[in-house]
């Protein structure tokens, strides 16, 4: 597949960026590195993982679902090494402090059960906790399917191709009402949220991993079906033919805390064209499942006010849901527009995150209207994020990143990086 050639073709140059005159001894697990592609027809995100020895499909990251994975039981089943987890276990009580198991039942070993949320259902999902005790290639096992494992040396930095496998605790569920939400492409949700059942939660003490989470999504402009990347763990970060770790050029801010382990920053105000525009009270919410940017409504007027008045393009009639349109005359003339976080440090919102193409010669400004009474006066989302290098450190509490990594002539997909 394309983007197995791609690792492995990025893992012979770092290797080759390392100095080789040391031996490879005593490696250490720096972070897993897995592939993000984005659906066109949906402009859903997904990771593809192999689900015990029942099927591989894709799942869709609902980045601050609380479900580890979430899955149609009927299908978990399925797989010879699925293993359910009893509710008077102490893995169960890790997972679900409060829970109580079930009195007077004839079944003595009740599975652990566990309500968790996901950012599409508008009520907790009851799910059925499982585990996987086999770790076997790629397709087999439950687990956490991390094909390229980034390993620390002494010398420098390798990629590994691998099909190395975690067993985790993931979920299931028997309510179909769940998982109608997500298109049939798709085999279920798999939740990144803050908290101790997440994925990056599991592993971290598992390989004795940096707490951080870096994610870079792709863009499916003209790039087809390369993909992005989930890392888990630290860096350093390459994305040739840019020769620095991308770390090394991150703004930060800090993520703000909340019970329910969503990932929550302070943005005091947006400028354009030497204009600012303030913003109403409450936290920004970064989410991957919504396709644009959403806006409180005065700040979305501002902000398309704004635009207008800075941008040097034609109008052109406008397309749903977007309300300022323009004639393309290749991205010239379009201001920058700058989210301003708390602490001061900008993230610059430029044309390739800001316009969208919606017909040969008409792009659109990215941005949607989110009503009167939303719930964050700003919801970061995917397309605001495509090619931007972005990391949540989960241990100190702050969220960093690249902005556009096009303006330094490359990208989130891996293909791109060799020109393919």
């Amino acid at each position: 597949m394309a983007f197995r050639l791609s690792f492995s073709l990025l893992s012979l140059i770092l290797l080759c960026l390392a100095n080789t005159s040391e031996s490879f001894r005593e490696p250490k697990v720096q972070a897993f590195l897995h592939p993000i592609y984005k659906d066109k027809a949906t402009k859903l995100y997904s990771l593809p993982l192999a689900v015990g020895t029942a099927f591989s499909r894709d799942f869709v990251i609902d980045f601050n679902g609380a479900a580890p994975l979430l899955l149609n039981c009927a299908t978990a089943v399925k797989s010879t090494s699925y293993h359910s987890i009893r509710c008077d276990s102490t893995r169960c009580k890790f997972a679900n402090p409060n829970t109580s198991c079930p009195k007077n039942i004839t079944n003595n070993k009740p599975t652990c059960r566990k309500y968790v949320s996901t950012s599409l259902s508008a009520r907790p999902v009851n799910a059925r906790l499982l585990r996987d005790t086999q770790g076997r290639t790629y397709g087999q096992g439950y687990g956490f399917t991390c094909p390229h494992l980034i390993l620390k040396f002494s010398s420098g930095v390798f990629v590994m191709d691998t099909g190395k496998i975690s067993t985790l605790t993931l979920t299931c569920t028997d309510d179909a009402t769940a998982l109608k939400p997500i298109p049939k492409a798709f085999g279920g949700y798999i939740g990144f949220g803050n908290n101790h059942l997440s994925i990056p939660s599991q592993l971290v003490p598992m390989y004795k991993l940096p707490p951080k989470m870096s994610l870079c999504l792709p863009s499916t402009e003209g790039m087809e079906s390369y993909p992005g990347g989930l890392w888990i763990g630290g860096g350093p970060f390459y994305y040739l033919p840019y020769l620095k770790d991308v770390s090394k050029i991150f703004a930060s801010t800090p993520l703000i805390g909340n019970n329910k382990g969503e990932y929550l920053i302070d943005v005091k105000s947006i400028e354009i064209g030497g204009k600012t525009i303030p913003i109403l009270h409450g936290p920004t919410k970064i989410c991957t499942l919504a396709p644009y940017t959403v806006l409180q409504s005065s700040v979305y007027k501002a902000l398309v006010t704004a635009f207008v008045g800075s941008v040097k393009m034609d109008k052109a009639p406008t397309a749903k849901p977007f309300s300022a349109c323009f004639h393309s005359d290749g991205g010239r003339g379009v201001p920058v527009i700058d989210l301003v976080m708390s602490g001061g440090a900008k993230w610059m919102i430029h044309g390739s995150n800001s316009l969208v193409k919606v017909s040969k010669d008409v792009v659109c400004l990215g941005f949607v209207d989110g009503g009167v009474n939303p719930k964050n006066p700003i919801l970061i989302g995917g397309f605001q994020m495509e090619d931007n290098l972005v990391q949540f450190d989960l241990k100190a509490s702050k969220f960093s990143f690249s902005s556009s990594l096009l303006l330094h002539n490359t990208s989130c997909s891996i293909a791109r990086l060799f020109g393919m």
